[in-house]
C-alpha cells in the first residue's frame, strides 16, 4: 500500500476521532482485523468498483489484504495525532491568517492535523511531501477552495517550524 493510500485510512480514523476520540482508533483497528488479512507480502493493486463487482469472493478477499507494516504506520500515525492533538491544533492555529480553528470543517481540520503531525513529529517525511499529500487529500475529500487554503496554512506552518528549528 502506498503512503498516499495509507493517508486516506488515517484521514478516516482522525475524522471519526473528532466525534468519538476514546474509541475511534481501537474500533478502527478491530475493524481492520475483521475486514483485512494481514501479511508480509502484498501488492498495491487498485481495482475500480466496476471490476470489483465482477470478481469472485476469493479475488476480493485477496485484495482486502493489508501489509503488516501499513497497518502499523496507519495506527501509529493516528495514535500520534490524537495524543498530540492540542499541540497540533496550536500549530494549525498559528498558521491561520484571519481565520479561527473552530471555523474549519472537520474534514479540513483532520487533513491539517495529519500534515502538521508529519511536519512536526515525523523525521522521515519531508515537509513538502506532507503538504503536497494534504493538498491532494483536500482535493479528493473537501470543497473546491480547500486545497488552496490548506496549502496556504501549511506553507505558514512550515515557515514557522523551519525558522524555529
Amino acid at each position: 500500500m502506498s503512503r498516499k493510500t495509507a493517508r486516506k485510512h488515517i484521514l478516516n480514523i482522525i475524522f471519526q476521532a473528532e466525534f468519538d476520540v476514546d474509541t475511534a482508533i481501537e474500533q478502527i483497528s478491530a475493524a481492520y482485523d475483521k475486514e483485512y488479512r494481514f501479511t508480509e507480502d502484498v501488492s498495491d493493486d487498485y481495482v475500480s468498483d466496476e471490476k470489483l463487482v465482477k470478481m469472485d469472493d476469493d479475488r476480493i478477499k485477496k485484495l482486502r489484504t493489508m501489509h503488516n507494516a501499513d497497518k502499523k504506520f496507519i495506527l501509529e500515525e493516528a495514535k500520534g495525532i490524537t495524543e498530540n492533538k492540542e499541540k497540533i491544533d496550536e500549530i494549525i492555529a498559528s498558521g491561520l491568517e484571519n481565520w479561527n480553528i473552530e471555523r474549519l470543517s472537520k474534514v479540513d481540520l483532520s487533513i491539517l492535523r495529519i500534515a502538521v503531525y508529519e511536519i512536526v513529529f515525523s523525521d522521515d517525511i519531508p515537509n513538502a511531501v506532507a503538504a503536497s499529500e494534504a493538498v491532494q487529500l483536500a482535493a479528493m475529500f473537501s470543497e473546491d477552495k480547500a486545497p488552496k487554503f490548506i496549502n496556504g496554512v501549511l506553507g505558514n506552518v512550515i515557515k514557522k517550524v523551519e525558522n524555529a528549528g
